[in-house]
């Protein structure tokens, strides 16, 4: 005669089995989810990207990258030399001043605000500061501005699967001068 005890063993065994299934199958989706994304390097035309912080490791030999200062934004015709502009992570909070604003709203190339998490009105909004903006909702890497006259035309980049990996940032700078490579031919 099987008693009560028995009954309950009998009838956890099934559970057990099942939840170990459901955890099979939840790590094997993991795993199998891919990090990454491999797509073909941007392969237009050189590009001259002035940029304020360290220069990033991108897989496109056409592009060069040149140090620059924020003082060098204040000079005339500084966009003449360069088809873009970057701004890195340490220096967003100082990009943010409102003496820049002005400039990235008159200036005739695009400007790309690396790793902020703040989209891009701290850049274009005098009396907001970066620390004062509110974070973005969705999971940027990079931000772009380029304006036409009172309109500003933004971008925004994330990563694939929303994960910071070296191939993944690498897939947003491809993105980002494929971007750059349109808005010069436009002019």
């Amino acid at each position: 005669m099987i008693g009560v005890r028995g009954i309950l063993n009998i009838k956890k065994k099934p559970v057990y089995l099942l939840l170990c299934i459901i955890l099979i199958v939840l790590i094997a989706y993991n795993v199998r989810q891919p990090q990454s994304i491999k797509t073909k390097p941007y392969d237009g035309r050189n590009l001259s990207i002035g940029i304020i912080g360290e220069i990033p490791k991108v897989r496109e030999k056409q592009v060069k990258f040149t140090k620059i200062q924020f003082s060098d934004l204040e000079k005339e015709q500084f966009d003449s030399n360069y088809d873009a502009i970057f701004i890195t992570k340490e220096n967003l909070s100082e990009a943010a001043q409102a003496k820049y604003a002005s400039i990235y709203k008159k200036s005739n190339i695009p400007f790309f605000f690396i790793q902020t998490k703040k989209s891009f009105p701290p850049f274009t909004l005098e009396e907001l500061s970066y620390e004062d903006a509110a974070d973005s909702k969705d999971l940027t890497y990079a931000t772009g501005i380029l304006s036409n006259g009172d309109n500003i035309t933004a971008w925004r980049y994330g990563l694939y699967n929303d994960i910071e990996n070296e191939d993944n940032i690498k897939v947003v700078f491809t993105n980002i001068f494929q971007t750059i490579s349109e808005k010069v031919e436009a002019k």
